[in-house]
């Protein structure tokens, strides 16, 4: 009688088919540490597979979860963990600084504490991470910014939680060329020198803030932004004027409070002529003059997102607006994409779009918000 074979008998090649008919990867680890023929296998099946890794505590087991690391860590680029920090220990800390060697991007999502563990990996990480994302799911400290201020090859940051006094840590991190803070409480809006933050970030390219009290400084700081190309603000407060952004081609701009009233179309335009895209919701809202000057003042704008709340709609006043996108050069193989996120002004101006001379000159998405 021959002898029995089992599993570990078969050919990588076949174990490789095995693998693919599992479905869930909490399954094809269970597997993978059953043997070590079936590891090796577990690796062949892999390959490029774990370029992005994400994490889930719920859905794995410590050791389930440190295999892939330990086995495919060259492949890994990209590393996304999604959880409290049950499994932010020395072995996972470990096991990512030594085996993902290739590593270029670090996203943490939800953690409460555990910074410690954090911070301990980023600074094995020092000299490979280009790109790092933090979402805080509590109030405490924003400590990991001090480790994360020494990685001054970093290329995109996103912060978001609770801003505290360590975003000045940003400011060391001289190659940046995207930075995201956003102030994650809103019943208190931070107090933030962003004019200082930004002073040495000469490679900035896009800028989102979200919440904060941007504070004037006094100190001279540069009153040009040159290379900034996108720039979001999201429910903050200014005291002072943003410096000039001469090659802006994307802004959102969004219940941006200053005391000046028109301080956001006075933006708009001073830094309008680049500009490709607009998403607005100022406040007070632009009106109908206002409307036509941004729309004058900006030439190559292709995308604009408005509630136009306060404007009255009538046949001349939507023709005024044709002749001037047709004076912008804006054509029907290339028409305006005018997003109105107020119900029933879209609904007014596609009826008058609809009678009125180059309608085609603009394309209206029905994609507003279901409110008046």
């Amino acid at each position: 009688m021959e002898n029995p074979r089992g599993i570990i008998d078969l050919p990588v090649e076949v174990l490789d088919l095995i693998f693919k008919h599992l479905t869930y990867l909490s399954i094809k680890l269970q597997l993978a540490q059953a043997h070590e023929k079936l590891t090796k296998a577990f690796v062949y099946h892999s390959r490029n597979e774990f370029r992005r890794y994400k994490l889930f505590e719920s859905a794995l087991s410590e050791e389930s979860m440190l295999l892939p690391i330990r086995e495919c860590g060259r492949t890994i680029e990209d590393f996304v963990f999604e959880g409290n920090g049950r499994f932010w220990n020395d072995a996972l800390v470990d096991a990512i600084g030594n085996h993902c060697t290739n590593l270029k991007s670090v996203k943490v999502l939800r953690f409460n504490s555990h910074s410690d563990k954090i911070c301990t990996l980023l600074v094995k990480l020092n000299k490979l991470l280009l790109s790092v994302s933090f979402k805080q799911e509590s109030r405490f400290p924003f400590v990991i910014l001090k480790a994360v201020g020494e990685m001054t090859q970093l290329k995109k940051l996103s912060v978001k939680g609770y801003i505290d006094e360590n975003v000045y840590e940003i400011q060391k991190l001289v190659a940046l060329e995207k930075l995201k803070v956003d102030h994650n409480y809103y019943l208190d809006r931070k107090d933030v020198h962003i004019l200082k933050i930004c002073s040495s970030l000469k490679n900035l390219r896009e800028l989102s803030i979200t919440n904060l009290h941007i504070m004037p400084c006094e100190e001279e700081h540069s009153k040009v932004w040159v290379g900034l190309e996108t720039l979001t603000i999201f429910s903050c407060t200014l005291p002072t004027a943003l410096p000039d952004c001469p090659n802006l081609k994307d802004l959102s701009i969004h219940y941006l409070q200053s005391s000046n009233e028109d301080y956001c179309l006075q933006f708009i335009l001073k830094n309008g002529k680049k500009l490709d895209n607009l998403y607005e919701k100022c406040r007070p809202p632009i009106d109908a003059n206002g409307f036509l000057q941004l729309l004058r003042g900006c030439p190559n704008l292709r995308y604009l997102y408005t509630p136009m709340e306060y404007i009255k709609l009538y046949s001349g006043y939507v023709s005024t607006i044709l002749e001037i996108l047709r004076e912008n050069k804006v054509t029907r193989e290339d028409p305006f994409v005018l997003v109105i996120c107020r119900r029933i002004k879209w609904k007014w101006f596609r009826r008058l779009l609809s009678r009125t001379p180059n309608a085609e000159l603009i394309r209206l998405p029905q994609r507003y918000e279901y409110y008046t």
